[in-house]
């Protein structure tokens, strides 16, 4: 059907990590593949979407070092009598996962939610046994990350204990630095798990984590990133030729293939990771992409 009216759905939200609110966030919005519009979340991490009736749309939240999510949204199947009428804004607040690596976040890859005009309410909802499920599935996710830097930390415990079994003074010298990079790397580590830690406790505190978790909040400064970011294309843009280059990294388990695309003065890299338990991860810029973004943005002619 073909609405003449200017009528649309509203959705309003803040995006956060753990009660935590997540500013300059890219919000987008695809339909059928194309981009229709990208905007950045406000200092409060809020933001607001207009969609028009009578079609489908994907709603894609994403920040650098977070897990991107997607929700869809249905505006088919109204009746002309209510094509019209305004419904109510939608409030829809989105929690993004931090990434860490080794850790399947192929869940992610579709909508974590999906709302749709419901005739019997005569009004928008969502799919419950849907999100039901995906919460579920992400309860898994935490586990799951808890269990990969675990894991790395035993792995650098085992480096250092060897390192300090180094026979001779000379071998020593040779490892110190070595051995130095792995201690820092283990700090920072331990770090990160407590992290995870401190999320899952989140789920069954009140008040109080969420005040130990806003402790951790550190404010960035943009000018600075923004000086950061332009050298960084700045460096790319001299070194590669214009359009694509493809280089290879193997380490002990894993395999990244690096994708660097220059536009003109504008450059991105793109990673595709494959992990040695069989999972396949695509990143531009750091932030994590689906296989077909990948794909179409990295073709090389």
């Amino acid at each position: 059907m073909n609405y003449s009216q200017p009528i649309t759905v509203d959705f309003e939200g803040q995006v956060s990590h753990n009660d935590s609110i997540l500013s300059e966030v890219i919000v987008q919005v695809l339909q059928n593949g194309n981009l229709l519009t990208s905007f950045k979340t406000d200092q409060t991490g809020s933001y607001n979407i207009y969609l028009p009736l009578g079609g489908d749309y994907l709603i894609s939240i994403s920040k650098n070092g977070f897990v991107q999510k997607y929700f869809s949204v249905s505006t088919k199947g109204i009746p002309a009598e209510q094509a019209g009428i305004k419904f109510p804004a939608i409030r829809a607040d989105v929690d993004l996962f931090k990434y860490y690596e080794g850790v399947d976040y192929s869940l992610f890859d579709e909508p974590i939610n999906k709302f749709y005009y419901n005739k019997r309410k005569g009004n928008f909802d969502f799919d419950r046994d849907y999100l039901n499920a995906k919460k579920a599935a992400m309860r898994e996710v935490k586990m799951a990350e808890k269990k990969v830097i675990l894991l790395a930390l035993q792995k650098n415990e085992a480096k250092q204990k060897e390192l300090a079994k180094a026979p001779s003074s000379e071998k020593k010298n040779k490892l110190t630095e070595e051995k130095n990079k792995l201690d820092e790397k283990l700090a920072k580590q331990s770090l990160m798990l407590k992290l995870i830690e401190d999320d899952q406790k989140s789920l069954f505190k009140g008040n109080q984590a969420k005040d130990e978790i806003k402790l951790n909040i550190v404010a960035a400064d943009q000018e600075v990133t923004k000086k950061i970011i332009d050298k960084k294309i700045n460096d790319l843009v001299s070194k590669y030729k214009q359009g694509v280059t493809e280089e290879r990294q193997e380490g002990e388990s894993i395999m990244i293939i690096k994708r660097v695309v220059v536009r003109d003065q504008e450059a991105w890299v793109y990673e595709k990771k494959i992990f040695n338990w069989g999972g396949v991860a695509y990143f531009r810029d750091k932030q994590r992409i689906t296989a077909s973004t990948f794909n179409l943005e990295t073709a090389i002619n």
